[in-house]
């Protein structure tokens, strides 16, 4: 009877301390969060879009990157406290983003299928809590574009084109050093030579 009182207590005490917590909790050390709100890149016209649309070879015969655009939000782990309570400190400053590629018919060796992943240093952007920024950040660089599979798109014109989805990995740490849960967006990415 006794060692089952006994563990009837460590059990509601391990249900009062570990009920609070949740995987977003549990993968950082940091009482803020990033918050993917969209990814988007540029169509052929140069405007964002959810879609985007990299061109191998322009009209001129420059070999350029491909931009896009990541809007982010910071928050507080806790929803219970107010933004006008936070500190300097709980901001977050965005500092890498990472581009993976993938195909959805399972063809998915680099350099040969799809173009290599790639990382980029941002710099350090801070997002104040509740505040809204944009990024901006290369989708398809323009190394890809002389490498398998993107240099076999050039003088073929729109009749190959090659899809892509890309997942981008955004990561970043609080004002007190601690790092936050990377996001993670994803955005199709359809490249051919569109000849503008």
């Amino acid at each position: 009877m006794r060692i089952r009182n006994i563990l009837c207590t460590v059990f509601l005490i391990s249900v009062m301390f570990f009920s609070g917590c949740n995987a977003v909790e549990n993968q950082t050390t940091s009482s803020s969060r990033l918050i993917l709100q969209s990814v988007m890149g540029e169509d052929l016209e140069g405007a964002l879009s959810t879609t985007a649309f990299s061109d191998v070879l322009t009209d001129a015969g420059s070999i350029v990157n491909d931009s896009g655009v990541a809007t982010l939000t910071a928050a507080l782990l806790d929803p219970s406290i107010e933004a006008a309570n936070t500190t300097y400190y709980q901001n977050i400053a965005v500092d890498q983003i990472d581009v993976e590629y993938s195909r959805t018919d399972g063809q998915n060796v680099e350099g040969v299928d799809i173009p290599y992943s790639f990382s980029q240093n941002v710099g350090s952007v801070l997002i104040e809590i509740g505040a809204q920024v944009e990024i901006p950040f290369i989708l398809v660089n323009h190394n890809a574009k002389i490498e398998p599979p993107l240099i076999g798109l050039i003088n073929t014109g729109q009749a190959k084109i090659l899809k892509l989805e890309a997942k981008i990995t955004i990561h970043g740490k609080d004002l007190a050093g601690n790092r936050v849960q990377p996001v993670v967006g994803y955005i199709s990415v359809w490249c051919a030579n569109y000849g503008g």
